[in-house]
């Protein structure tokens, strides 16, 4: 079952990393949610979600950061 769960997380993380890197940054979690959701976060809204999961302190999100949140 978790590697179902991981997998449709992996799909998930994708989707809001735009240029295909390992990680997600405040402006493309921004992009990914005035696309899909419709309305707009600013960015200091952004990057504190970022900073939120960001255990390394790089202000990026990795898939394992994600996944770690996913699992609290």
């Amino acid at each position: 079952m978790t590697d179902i769960m991981e997998t449709a997380a992996r799909k998930v993380f994708e989707r809001y990393d735009l240029d295909g890197d390992g990680l997600v940054t405040a402006d493309e979690y921004r992009k990914v949610v005035a696309e899909l959701e419709g309305s707009e976060i600013s960015a200091s809204e952004a990057q504190a979600l970022i900073d939120s999961l960001d255990t390394n302190g790089d202000r990026q999100m990795s898939f394992e950061e994600f996944w770690t949140a996913m699992n609290r």
